[in-house]
């Protein structure tokens, strides 16, 4: 009997979600980070999470679970290989792509097996449990980041 491998999604296109208008999204870098950094006690100068305004908050609770957490991400250089702690997967939606900036996902011998570089304005879900990295960040990266919370994603940094 043959056997397959079991692929695990990495990611996918969430066109079914709209865009966000630009009058709910046009916060500046600084305004952002007057809003307190929610990333949990962890000092990270590279990665922040901020708390969502309540109108966007309104805007997009009707497309996700009532637990469902929002925030603005801010991602100022590239980000070492990890896998998420608190959870296993999230949508993202880019607002300010940062650079020619890609996604890429390892496997556990820190191997590369894909990348993508995703547009602007657009809804994706991402496995957060596979190693992972973000990679060619030259300016500030701005997006809204939208996840349940799951305590079994214990994360997880490769150096």
């Amino acid at each position: 009997m043959k056997t397959f491998p079991i692929v695990l999604m990495l990611y996918r296109y969430c066109l079914q979600l709209p865009q966000i208008p630009d009058s709910i999204i046009n916060l500046t870098e600084d305004e952002i980070r007057k809003i307190p950094n929610k990333f949990n006690g962890v000092n990270a100068r590279k990665y922040t999470l901020h708390a969502a305004t309540h109108k966007l908050e309104e805007f997009l609770k009707p497309y996700f679970d009532n637990n469902t957490n929002f925030a603005f991400q801010l991602i100022t250089d590239d980000l070492p290989l990890h896998k998420d702690y608190g959870r296993t997967n999230c949508y993202n939606y880019i607002i300010k792509s940062g650079g020619n900036v890609s996604t890429v996902w390892y496997d556990d011998q820190a191997k590369e097996i894909d990348r993508v570089m995703f547009p602007i304005n657009v809804w994706h879900n991402i496995n957060v449990q596979k190693f992972h990295n973000v990679i060619g960040i030259t300016s500030t990266r701005i997006a809204i980041s939208a996840w349940v919370k799951d305590e079994r994603a214990v994360g997880e940094l490769k150096l």
